[in-house]
């Protein structure tokens, strides 16, 4: 059997999604700013002068200032000195002393100043998937007016205590400029994800002190199935010529399936005025090819089915890449998981409904079986050799994972 039918699909959509990735890094989804102690309403002294000495005295919840190992020792050689300049009365002793503990103090002082006016936020790229490094940038604006910023970093990690990591500052941060630090992410299992991101920190200027502010963000996101490779070959099985049975590929009939930018050779009647005039760019539009057969996905998940987990993995990979390899052919329907009707596929935004909603499958106990999905073209699956999964259309094997 030739299961290798939509292996040229599949790498023309893998570059199809590296291309859009780089699109839709411009087009993030973006958190609101987060400030040093933003969730702490202080009530004090009107004098800004009185009130930056009370919040060095007593900062704000979220803030905490942390003597490093350096800073222990600077501590513990001023406690000396400052012993024996007492048995000793020697002036030296006490204008070392003092210039041991100015500098604490003005470590403190520098510290905070670092840290004024500034604020950040996350930006979320489009979409995360299993085994697939994300780029998650954190922008920071120094909103100070002459003075610039140095040596900040993040704590970043998950939910599950995995990452760990530090996204650190390592330039000069010039006053009223903004800049984005990368945080790499590769998601290790399908569902939602919650990110953490913790306060600002710093050691600057001496190394003495380790100041950490709040501001601390937390974001969930849903990690979508992993890709994965498959062979599925579907004429075999096929039914055609059915009503409601067409696809909706690229050619010149008479719905529009998408709209693209103008490329030398289309015709100026498939010009999309609308569409020009928002993105101020020649855009046309693409038509379906009613000469193809489509199909839909049917996914049944019963614990009695699919008892192995590794199995059940394999099935929402399977149905997802599948998924999109049928979209991008033009030949993808409409999906169906269990007692749900089938929802039709038209365009990228359905299909992005439907992985989020694979991403969180889950084992059902019972459900009522829908009997009007049961039609011609519909694509199911069942369990097959050594936890693989096939895929049947009209009850011939055409594919497997």
């Amino acid at each position: 059997m030739n299961f290798d039918v939509l292996q040229p699909v599949r790498h023309s959509l893998e570059t199809f999604v590296s291309v859009t990735n780089s699109q839709n890094q411009q087009m993030l989804h973006a958190d609101e700013w987060m400030e040093p102690g933003k969730a702490n309403k202080y009530v004090g002294p009107v004098s800004r002068l009185w009130r930056m000495v009370w919040l060095l005295i007593l900062p704000p919840q979220g803030h905490r200032i942390i003597p490093t190992a350096s800073g222990y020792i600077l501590i513990l050689v001023s406690l000396g000195l400052g012993s024996a300049a007492y048995n000793a009365a020697n002036n030296i002793l006490y204008m070392a002393l003092s210039l041991m503990l100015s500098t604490l103090v003005l470590s403190g002082f520098l510290s905070w100043l670092n840290f004024c006016h500034l604020r950040w936020r996350l930006l979320l790229p489009p979409h995360f998937r299993v085994g697939e490094q994300a780029v998650i940038q954190i922008e920071i604006h120094n909103g100070k007016r002459f003075i610039p910023t140095y040596g900040l970093w993040f704590k970043t990690q998950t939910a599950d205590g995995n990452g760990g990591e530090r996204v650190c500052l390592n330039e000069r941060l010039n006053a009223d400029t903004s800049i984005r630090l990368n945080w790499y992410h590769t998601p290790q299992y399908r569902g939602p994800e919650r990110l953490i991101l913790s306060g600002l920190e710093s050691q600057f200027p001496f190394g003495f002190l380790q100041k950490r502010v709040g501001g601390g963000i937390q974001k969930t996101i849903v990690v979508l199935p992993r890709r994965i490779e498959y062979a599925f070959d579907g004429m075999q099985g096929v039914r055609t010529n059915f009503q409601g049975e067409v696809s909706a590929r690229i050619g010149s009939g008479a719905e529009i399936v998408n709209i693209r930018q103008y490329s030398q050779g289309d015709a100026q009647r498939l010009v999309h005025w609308k569409a020009t005039a928002r993105s101020k760019k020649l855009m046309v539009k693409q038509m379906a090819d009613e000469s193809l057969v489509g199909y839909t996905l049917f996914i049944e998940t019963p614990a009695s089915i699919w008892a192995l987990g590794e199995q059940f993995e394999t099935l929402c990979s399977f149905v997802a890449s599948l998924a999109e390899d049928l979209f991008r052919a033009g030949r993808l329907l409409g999906v169906a998981m269990n007692s749900d009707s089938i929802v039709p596929i038209k365009k990228m935004h359905d299909l992005m409904i439907f992985l989020e909603q694979l991403a969180e499958l889950q084992l059902v106990e019972t459900y009522t079986s829908q009997a009007n999905v049961k039609g011609h073209n519909v694509i199911t699956f069942k369990p097959g050799d050594l936890n693989k999964v096939d895929a049947y259309v009209g009850g011939k094997k055409t594919g497997t994972a």
